[in-house]
C-alpha cells in the first residue's frame, strides 16, 4: 500500500473517531438519554466515546511517527549539507 493512500486512510480514521466522540458528547450533554434509559443510556454514550477513541488514537500515533520520521530525514539532509 502506498504511503499517501495510507495517510489518507489514517486521516479518515481520525475524522471518523473524533466524530464518534463528538456524537457521544452530544448525547451526554444535550439529550436525556442517560436519565431516560438509565444504565443502558450511559453504556451507549460510553460506547460512542470509547469506539471513537479506539479508532482515532492509533491513527494519531501512526501519523505522529510518520511526521517524526519525515523531520528526521529533513534534519539529516540539512546536517549533511552543513558538514560539506
Amino acid at each position: 500500500m502506498d504511503d499517501k493512500k495510507l495517510r489518507m486512510i489514517m486521516t479518515s480514521l481520525i475524522i471518523a473517531g473524533l466524530s464518534l466522540v463528538l456524537v457521544g458528547l452530544y448525547f451526554a450533554v444535550f439529550t436525556d438519554i442517560a436519565t431516560q434509559k438509565g444504565v443502558d443510556g450511559v453504556l451507549t454514550i460510553a460506547a460512542f466515546i470509547a469506539v471513537g477513541l479506539f479508532i482515532s488514537v492509533p491513527a494519531k500515533i501512526y501519523l505522529t511517527l510518520l511526521l517524526m520520521q519525515h523531520n528526521d530525514k529533513k534534519l539529516g539532509a540539512s546536517a549533511s549539507k552543513e558538514d560539506d
